[in-house]
């Protein structure tokens, strides 16, 4: 309300005209101790003047007290029935506490004072929708659209109403009138591009976002997505600075951490090493301490890297992958534990009843093969997402969320055979870890394993960390740690167990016995 003051409520209050203009005025001002004092002194004076305790309602929910705010403006339609913004403002109220049935009887309220209000109808729909009634909601914001053409916010929200519902050519059609109204509307751009990325129809989203974010250059969810965009189409360059700009607004976020190293990914195959170099040295510098940006920066900038990834980098990883993991591997063509089951057969044949290791076992794609040879399954991997999809299947006698080394160092167990799919990829030095696993080994134990090859001229030390965030190792120190750990290869062959960016991953596919 405000300067509008109607003399309705102003006769029913019996408050001095202008000593309620000076409170709302303070109050527009943003001078709240000084306008609350106005009300209050007008409401000990007239208790029941119905713009007194809007007012003081509104200082109340701008200093966050929206219980107090609640009770101020139920106070003011109580003394004033005909006061159709304080049930606005009582719905909105209701809203914020969570009180959704009460937040639309507010609303309701208020429409049977001035059914043609568009405000009501169109915070009717918000409530509706909240609720769960999205048919409800719908209808609320056509009507006001009705009442109001240019209502480009009520479009916003029908928008969401029919992405809810899955109609998603109705939710095209409400963003793009919402923008047309209002073209700075920085959140229905953003939803809008959403819609088009989801199609993946990047070309169209790209756009969205630049208009958002031209608008509103805070918006992290339009930033993320500008980033995520940049790097569908292959723009790697943009992308990585629309990432640092992501991570300047939440610093914390892992997935953008994420996002930042596929961009140092993209640019390093694409060849622009210098590019990567540039953004990895600042993304390094900045987060120290991050283990995605700690491990990934170096991948990029080729450092000597560390011997093996932070726990805290592969529990994050593989986290974060959890949900989506094996549709992801499915789209990679995937196929390490059907490559070790084939390579383990005729070292096998028909023994049963055996104490096997998953090492690494993530979701357990492998426990379905070992499963029928198996006396006792154990897996034993690093990331409780993982270990929960593993669970599921029911394949398992035992999970350990532990790091390998450390249950190789305190399990008792010998074990028949022991897997490992992709494991010592985030291994680059790779004696001890092999070390550990052979003293685990029964006496006529198997080791089956994959690790990405290098392929050309290797570092001194043998081994690399990739851009990929995974090492790559050359055939001559995986022959030699393998001796030194007292393996005997027994089937040593060139492999590709996944596809990406199109092209195979070349990899060692390996069976092992004790020397």
């Amino acid at each position: 309300m405000g300067k509008g003051i109607s003399d309705f409520l102003l006769q029913q209050g019996g408050g001095a005209p202008e000593t309620i203009s000076i409170a709302f005025d303070l109050l527009g001002r943003g001078e709240l101790d000084a306008a609350a004092g106005m009300f209050q002194r007008l409401l000990l004076q007239t208790p029941r003047n119905a713009e007194a305790a809007y007012g003081l309602g509104q200082v109340a929910s701008r200093r966050g007290d929206v219980k107090a705010a609640a009770k101020l403006f139920a106070q003011a339609v109580q003394n004033a029935p005909q006061f159709v913004e304080a049930y606005l403002l009582l719905g909105n109220a209701f809203q914020q506490l969570g009180r959704i049935p009460q937040a639309q009887q507010a609303y309701r309220s208020g429409l049977a004072v001035a059914p043609d209000h568009p405000n009501l109808h169109y915070n009717l729909g918000v409530a509706q929708r909240l609720g769960g009634d999205f048919d409800g909601a719908i209808a609320s914001y056509h009507t006001a659209i009705r009442l109001k053409p240019d209502y480009a916010r009520a479009y916003f929200s029908l928008g969401n109403a029919h992405r809810d519902q899955g109609r998603m050519e109705d939710a095209e059609s409400a963003y793009l009138s919402a923008v047309r109204l209002q073209p700075d509307f920085a959140d229905a751009q953003t939803n809008l591009g959403g819609l088009y990325a989801a199609r993946e129809e990047h070309a169209r989203a790209l756009p969205c976002y630049e208009a958002a974010l031209r608008t509103q250059p805070n918006h992290l969810i339009a930033q993320k997505n500008l980033s995520l965009t940049l790097y569908k189409l292959g723009r790697f360059r943009e992308g990585a600075e629309a990432t640092r700009l992501a991570l300047l607004l939440s610093p914390n976020e892992m997935m953008i951490h994420y996002q930042m190293g596929e961009m140092l990914y993209g640019l390093v195959r694409e060849g622009d090493r210098e590019t990567a170099k540039r953004y990895a040295e600042g993304w390094q510098q900045a987060y120290p301490d991050n283990p995605v940006a700690k491990h990934m920066s170096a991948a990029a900038l080729g450092e000597k890297p560390p011997e093996r990834a932070d726990d805290a980098y592969v529990k994050e990883t593989f986290d974060r992958f959890a949900v989506d993991f094996e549709k992801v591997l499915g789209g990679l063509n995937y196929r390490a534990p059907q490559l070790l089951d084939d390579a383990l057969k005729p070292f096998l044949g028909e023994r049963r009843n055996l104490v096997i290791l998953d090492a690494g076992c993530g979701t357990g794609l492998c426990a379905p093969l070992l499963k029928p040879r198996a006396r006792k399954l154990v897996g034993v991997d690093l990331s409780p997402g993982m270990l929960a999809k593993a669970y599921d299947r029911k394949l398992y006698d035992q999970l350990a969320e532990v790091e390998l080394g450390a249950f190789l160092a305190k399990t008792s167990d010998r074990y028949d055979v022991t897997v490992a799919a992709d494991v010592f990829c985030y291994f680059g030095e790779l004696e001890t870890i092999l070390k550990a696993t052979a003293d685990k080994m029964a006496a006529d134990g198997l080791l089956a394993f994959t690790v990405e090859r290098i392929v050309g001229e290797a570092p001194a030390e043998g081994f690399r960390l990739d851009p990929t965030g995974r090492y790559a190792h050359a055939e001559g120190y995986l022959r030699q740690a393998m001796e030194k750990s007292g393996l005997v290869p027994k089937l040593f062959e060139e492999s590709a167990a996944r596809v990406e960016m199109e092209k195979p991953v070349p990899c060692f596919l390996v069976v092992a016995a004790k020397g």
